[in-house]
């Protein structure tokens, strides 16, 4: 869908005029052009609109992602969402079948760890995973790679995380709480990060550790879990 698509699809959902739409940031007659695709419209113009009347932007951002993204992301996107929906039903077969199509089809070396390790867990078998990928999955947690904040290596550790040794998980899960306790950041990363200390809970679960056990953030992150949510 492109952007004039999307700003139609938005303001009929709203129920608003063009001119309401438009307001006085833009005049009628050139953002009903925008709609039709004959003007294209500034990106400080268009984001002045979508927040003048709240449209969520990640909304707004799904109607025109695969029109405005590379072919080869649109792949990398669409079998990301198969192999998050056979990861999800525990589908060993498919979420195989998504491992060798993303490593047959994209240049995204993350997302191919990610896949690699992710079969592996389900097929209980991590141990085929050799010690020179753990050495390129360390490398990916290097403080100089900025993963804390990075959606793409955040993935990678929530989904890595059953591979590695328990001091090395603590090490890097009290990184990240560290990093998050003084950081700012949007309500979606917020999500991320309570996805991941939700991971290392199960983790911690799945192997009996025990909430004192030296070096270990089971209480910390339950208590940041309680602090952050409103559920």
């Amino acid at each position: 869908m492109q952007i004039g698509e999307a700003l139609r699809t938005e303001r009929i959902k709203l129920g608003l005029t063009q001119n309401e739409m438009s307001s006085d940031i833009v005049s009628r007659s050139f953002y009903a052009k925008v709609e039709a695709g004959k003007n294209k419209i500034a990106a400080d113009r268009l984001f002045r609109i979508l927040f003048l009347h709240n449209i969520d932007i990640s909304e707004f951002n799904d109607l025109i992602q695969k029109t405005y993204n590379s072919d080869e992301n649109n792949l990398r996107n669409d079998l990301e969402e198969k192999m998050a929906e056979a990861f999800s039903n525990k589908d060993v077969d498919s979420l195989t079948e998504y491992c060798q199509k993303i490593i047959a089809s994209t240049s995204d070396n993350i997302l191919k760890l990610r896949a690699l390790v992710t079969v592996a867990y389900f097929k209980g078998d991590l141990k085929s995973i050799d010690d020179a990928t753990k050495q390129k999955l360390k490398e990916e947690f290097d403080e100089g790679n900025n993963w804390t904040v990075r959606p793409d290596l955040l993935r990678l550790f929530a989904n890595t995380m059953p591979l590695w040794a328990q001091d090395e998980l603590d090490f890097w899960v009290g990184r990240l709480l560290s990093s998050v306790r003084k950081t700012k950041f949007s309500s979606l990363m917020l999500e991320r990060y309570l996805r991941i200390f939700e991971n290392y809970l199960v983790t911690c679960y799945d192997r009996k550790i025990r909430n004192n056990t030296h070096g270990n953030h089971v209480e910390e992150i339950i208590k940041y879990i309680i602090a952050n949510t409103d559920t």
